[in-house]
């Protein structure tokens, strides 16, 4: 499910250009409005479905949740419009948020002590579908079926997946009880500051994740000039950094302490960003990218880690507090696009410095936390 969700999600910011020349679009709509579009029905859906989803309702949203995201990639590939394109991708969206995360709770909740480490290794899966996602668009552009023609590809491997995780037989034995309502999980948010501020720390990499493939595939095109081609290189050489990065935490996470390792990758995260922005030679761009891979991929694993371990008996309420707090990545791109736009891409691009802060800053507080126990 990483892997499928990931390789969606990144052949349409990859192909940010291309959407631009084929709907003549402006860079904000290019970029930042069909990631908006990825989310907007996710705020309103996925935090009730996820407070609900226990027992064997779980099984049934995450099957259903497989097939809409197989029908939406498709539609989305065969929209004739970009209105068309941005209602396909706002179907998917709730059809991601619901499937994946329940698949990443029930990994968890298996192995609560080692939630580093399976995460991790879940980031792996995605980041294995980031690496594919702009080779695979390269790859259909080259061949004659453009960005199309990559969408279809996705949305075929997710109907197979539904498929399989339809004929797979249910659990035994599940338990019904431990479903909640959404104003439940409103209320044990107010309540537990901690889950409130991880959550909310959370909301930050999607900055170093959709929202750089999609403003740095048009910052590659400004300072480099080439085809997608080109820009396939330097993000691969992004996702292959972060493959990197979630191999080393899931090796260190069991012997170094969370805040530790937040605190290092957002310092080498930022670093490492900086002289990317300012290398001014392709193998330049495509070292220091993966330098900004490999810190960045561990930023949301820990971060997700430390949310389940404040609520570690109820990984449903913990996901419809993250589905919550996600809704304000809905602006992330929307911002980032409005810089784009009024001052250009390259002073975007410095917004997504607030990524590396905001992990150092959270390191900071969680430091402070463990000293006033």
């Amino acid at each position: 499910m990483a892997f499928t969700d990931e390789l969606a999600t990144g052949v349409v910011p990859s192909g940010s250009p291309e959407l631009l020349h084929a709907f003549a679009l402006t860079p904000a709509r290019a970029a930042g409005w069909t990631l908006f579009a990825f989310g907007v029905l996710g705020a309103l859906l996925e935090p009730p479905l996820l407070a609900l989803a226990h027992g064997r309702r779980e099984r049934v949203l995450r099957v259903g949740g497989l097939a809409l995201m197989a029908g939406a990639t498709l539609a989305a590939a065969l929209a004739p419009s970009y209105a068309l394109l941005l209602a396909a991708l706002a179907l998917y969206g709730p059809a991601s948020g619901v499937g994946t995360n329940l698949s990443e709770a029930a990994l968890v909740a298996q192995a609560p002590q080692r939630a580093e480490q399976v995460l991790a290794r879940w980031a792996l899966l995605g980041a294995l579908g980031d690496l594919v996602a702009p080779a695979a668009l390269a790859a259909s552009v080259a061949l004659g079926f453009g960005w199309r023609g990559a969408l279809v590809a996705v949305g075929l491997l997710a109907a197979l997946q539904a498929v399989e995780a339809a004929r797979a037989p249910a659990g035994e034995g599940v338990e019904e009880e431990g479903g909640a309502s959404l104003r439940e999980a409103v209320r044990v948010a107010l309540r537990t500051p901690a889950l409130l501020g991880w959550s909310l720390a959370a909301v930050l990499c999607a900055l170093m994740d959709e929202v750089i493939v999609a403003f740095g595939a048009l910052f590659l095109a400004q300072r480099f000039g080439g085809d997608a081609s080109l820009r396939a290189l330097v993000l691969s050489a992004g996702v292959a950094g972060a493959l990197l990065g979630a191999l080393v935490l899931e090796r260190v996470s069991a012997h170094v302490r969370p805040r530790t390792l937040l605190g290092v990758s957002g310092v080498g995260c930022g670093l490492a960003y900086g002289a990317w922005l300012w290398a001014d030679t392709l193998p330049g761009s495509a070292v220091t990218l993966g330098a900004v891979g490999l810190f960045a991929a561990m930023h949301h694993p820990l971060l997700r880690a430390r949310a389940f371990a404040v609520l570690p008996e109820r990984p449903n309420v913990v996901l419809a507090v993250g589905a919550l707090v996600s809704a304000l990545e809905l602006a992330v791109p929307l911002a980032v696009g409005a810089v784009a736009d009024g001052v250009g891409v390259f002073a975007a691009m410095l917004v997504l410095f607030l990524q590396p802060l905001g992990v150092v800053l959270a390191a900071l507080m969680s430091k402070q936390e463990r000293k006033s126990e």
